[in-house]
């Protein structure tokens, strides 16, 4: 069961177009990344499914919770922008007791907890609280609402390492326990161990939506150690084969980025006589840059 369903959404500010068609699913208890360059229309898109932007058209549901343009939704999506929102000279304290009076399944207990795992001083004001503090604040009061669906706006931009890794874990515990999380990031390593799925956003459109693991499965990264420096026309040759998406070539080191199947071009490298053939799935952050780079990559579900 998806906790999402986003369909055909477009939205404009002024007359710019930001979103244009955008389709996507939340499956429950998920940890998506949404992903794409600046002015891809990430922080537009979050926005939007938070109910803070209404779109020109498209449609946004969610059993259980109906659509953006109802104060019910408010109440049941917890949505942390950038650097979290504030009230600047009110206490932690005082941040968990409004939450407590605008959200009716407001958790007092999930909310202390969260904010002891993640360092945040409760007595202190939210404008004397350090960046990490600051986040840790925002999502605890985001975790205490207890909302089934989280909206996370590039939520480790400015965190050192160990607040990323409270993050990171407090984010997963959420998913555990059921909650289903959207989250922005261009931190493609973490988000490689965290995620389950990936949405690929350029230019307003999504490019793809794919299980992460059914990427990296899709992919495989050679590194071969030659004997000798390969002459250029057999690189090229290389290159030419069917599967080959990328290549680098370091001294008598080549590494070959693969898709499909692999036979023509193993075939290809053992008349090399290769020392060493090492194959491991394709990072994150490989695909990333090809999807983004490529003009007739499509949308699959």
């Amino acid at each position: 069961m998806n906790a999402l369903d986003v369909l055909d959404v477009h939205a404009s500010r002024g007359r710019q177009t930001v979103l244009s068609g955008v389709s996507l699913n939340l499956p429950t208890g998920s940890i998506t990344a949404l992903l794409g360059p600046n002015g891809s229309g990430k922080t537009t898109l979050m926005r939007v499914l938070a109910g803070l932007l209404t779109p020109d058209r498209g449609q946004i549901r969610s059993p259980g919770i109906g659509d953006p343009t109802t104060a019910h939704w408010r109440r049941h999506v917890a949505y942390v922008p950038t650097g979290g929102t504030f009230l600047e000279q009110e206490t932690g304290h005082a941040h968990f007791a409004f939450g407590a009076r605008a959200y009716p399944a407001w958790s007092q207990s999930h909310a202390l907890e969260a904010a002891h795992e993640l360092h945040v001083p409760l007595q202190a004001r939210a404008s004397r609280l350090s960046t990490g503090q600051r986040m840790g604040l925002a999502l605890a009061y985001a975790f205490g609402c207890r909302a089934p669906l989280l909206l996370l706006d590039e939520p480790s931009n400015g965190l050192d390492p160990e607040h990323r890794a409270l993050l990171a874990r407090a984010v997963a515990l959420f998913a555990a326990d059921g909650g289903t999380v959207l989250l922005s990031s261009h931190v493609l390593p973490e988000i490689e161990g965290l995620a389950d799925r990936g949405v690929f956003l350029q230019r307003g459109a999504v490019k793809l939506q794919a299980d992460l693991d059914d990427l990296r499965a899709a992919s495989t990264t050679l590194q071969v150690i030659l004997p000798d420096v390969l002459p250029a026309n057999v690189l090229d040759d290389l290159r030419a084969l069917p599967g080959v998406k990328g290549m680098g070539l370091d001294g008598r080191t080549l590494s070959l980025h693969l898709s499909g199947a692999h036979g023509p071009v193993l075939a290809a490298l053992q008349t090399l006589r290769p020392l060493d053939i090492q194959s491991r799935p394709c990072p994150l952050a490989q695909t990333y840059a090809e999807l983004m780079t490529a003009s007739d990559i499509r949308g699959a579900a």
